[in-house]
């Protein structure tokens, strides 16, 4: 009888010829519940390092970039805001004044000049 070396275990027959039977094996698949989480891990399974440390690459960037983009619009938008009240606020409140003192005038016009 001849004898096959493999992991330093002396087997009888060829590697490919011995079946390796799992306990998952035993169940049907209709049994099987798999979680979401489980099916992402086995993922990992079929795509090289390589693909999965690009992949991790390009989500992590993404997010990173997303966030920075986030605080600039948000500091851009707060600069604009206050920079444009506290231009115009000064502005609105002098024409105010000046059409309340316009609107005084006309009053003790039409007061003085009244029929």
């Amino acid at each position: 009888q001849h004898y096959y070396i493999t992991n330093n275990l002396r087997m009888a027959a060829p590697p490919a010829m011995i079946e390796d039977v799992d306990d998952l094996d035993l169940i049907p698949d209709e049994e099987l519940e798999e979680t979401y989480l489980e099916r992402i891990i086995g993922l990992r399974e079929m795509f090289p390092r390589s693909a999965r440390t690009g992949g991790a690459f390009v989500a992590t960037t993404t997010k990173t970039s997303s966030l920075w983009l986030y605080h600039f619009i948000k500091s851009a938008i707060w600069i604009t805001t206050t920079s444009a009240i506290i231009m115009a606020l000064p502005v609105a409140i002098e024409i105010t004044q000046i059409q309340a003192a316009d609107d005084m005038k006309k009053v003790r016009q039409e007061k003085l000049f009244a029929k």
